[in-house]
């Protein structure tokens, strides 16, 4: 892992110079956490203590992921460097992190890295080399610029009608993609940033019919939890206007929708009169249709899987199948796993039963493996035992402890909520107090060099 050190940055607004760290080369072999960093734009971000002025230095950079045999170099044009001069930069860059490996992993594509002259450009080449496609790159590019659309609205009601004309957009990546956005704000000191981004979302959810599913998914999941009966989940039901709300309604509570829910809500129907009695039965035609879509999409889903499931029994190399396959492997994979052990134990096929279960701690390692550094640290600390043994873990992970951690753990701790994992959620949310104890504790003070680079 190398070292950041710590450069007097000039301001490009307000002219001022101030310390701020930076780092030169970033190595994945040596520290899987940079790369994150990287892409998620909270590398090399600086924030002027003077007039507030934010954002990524615009600073040479090194990146060197050996796995891929890729070193890729940014060389920023505002630093208008000479060819010999780039070429000087880009050999003491190589050389200091040839010197940090043994000589074993000196390999040739470390003398000709691929040189950037525009940082987004050397990102999309990282992501690319993860296997991440092309139309992949630009469908996320096109949620970003529909993110800008939304932030210009010039009212709520400007922005009611984009959301209509978006709405299938408006997805679970979607949402994903737009906290991302807002973390990162966070992370490199855009307050201001950060704050329209979220007031955003909150207006998305409110608007968007993921967000109205989600909503009332939420209300319900919450409310069963409290022990809501089907007589109360029916009128629920009844008082729903929305279409999507509906759906989310039913989601959370498909269990609910049975014989005797059905008679209730036709006895209802029966005693109405006119117009009432007209949108129950074309409520209950509704209801029913959308349970009939939830059952397919499961019945779907699990067809999907097990074929999976299958396709990675019978290769040739069950480790490289599950990595090759990883982002299909959920916990619906682990259910229809663990149903055939049991299906193989109770037939005596007690070999294939083991195999299987070998199988299952493949795609768990290979899961923990791939987890961003803030997720493994904190599924250690859930593992733990609580309170010294996660005092410990967090203590001897100071530097990991930062407000990034917190707010995964905060998102950790809302959708542990929303799954009904009460218990785990009550868990994470003593552990994050303690975090939030260390973190207001640490003091960071850092030295100063004499280099002056403006942002990017």
């Amino acid at each position: 892992m190398f070292p950041s050190r710590v450069m007097s940055i000039a301001c490009p607004r307000c002219g001022a110079t101030f310390a701020a760290q930076v780092q030169s080369i970033v190595d994945v072999g040596q520290d899987p956490e940079a790369k994150s960093k990287l892409l998620q734009g909270r590398l090399n971000v600086a924030t002027c203590p003077h007039c507030g002025a934010s954002g990524m230095l615009n600073i040479p950079l090194l990146y060197h992921d050996p796995d891929k045999e890729l070193l890729l170099c940014f060389l920023p044009q505002g630093l208008n460097m000479g060819g010999d001069d780039q070429q000087r930069l880009i050999g003491a860059l190589t050389n200091t992190l040839l010197s940090s490996l043994p000589p074993e992993k000196r390999k040739g594509y470390l003398l000709q890295p691929k040189v950037f002259f525009s940082l987004e450009s050397m990102m999309e080449e990282i992501v690319r080399a993860d296997g991440i496609t092309q139309e992949a790159l630009e469908a996320r590019q096109a949620k970003v610029a529909l993110i800008q659309r939304l932030l210009e609205a010039t009212s709520d009601d400007v922005l009611r009608i984009l959301v209509r004309e978006n709405d299938e957009k408006l997805d679970y990546e979607f949402f994903e993609l737009l906290t991302i956005l807002i973390e990162a704000a966070d992370l490199s000191g855009q307050t201001a940033r950060a704050e329209q981004l979220r007031a955003l979302r909150a207006k998305l959810m409110n608007m968007s019919s993921f967000g109205k599913v989600n909503r009332a998914r939420q209300e319900i999941t919450e409310a069963l939890e409290k022990g809501m009966t089907q007589e109360e989940f029916l009128e629920r039901v009844i008082r729903c206007q929305d279409d999507a709300e509906l759906r989310g309604l039913i989601e959370a509570g498909r269990h609910m929708l049975d014989y005797q829910f059905f008679r209730r809500l036709t006895a209802r129907i029966e005693a109405a009169e006119g117009q009432e009695a007209q949108r129950l039965r074309e409520l209950r035609s509704r209801i029913m249709d959308i349970r009939d879509e939830l059952d397919a999409e499961v019945r779907a889903a699990m067809e999907q899987t097990v074929a999976l499931l299958w396709k990675i029994w019978h290769s040739e190399d069950r480790e490289r199948a599950v990595r090759e396959h990883l982002g299909e492997i959920d916990d619906v994979f682990f259910a229809i796993l663990s149903a055939n052990i049991q299906q193989a134990e109770a037939e005596g096929e007690t070999e294939v039963a083991e195999e299987l279960r070998k199988l299952g701690d493949i795609a768990l390692r290979a899961l923990r493996e791939s987890a961003p550094p803030e997720i493994k640290l904190i599924n250690r600390l859930l593992k733990a035992k609580y309170p010294k043994g996660t005092e410990r873990i967090l203590k001897e992970n100071r530097d990991r402890v930062n407000e990034g951690l917190l707010r995964t753990m905060a998102l950790l701790i809302e959708d542990l909520q929303q799954d009904g994992e009460v218990e785990t959620a009550q868990r994470l949310t003593k552990i994050k107090e303690q975090a939030t104890a260390i973190l207001e504790s640490a003091a960071v003070k850092p030295a100063i060099e004499g280099l002056h680079l403006p942002f990017a």
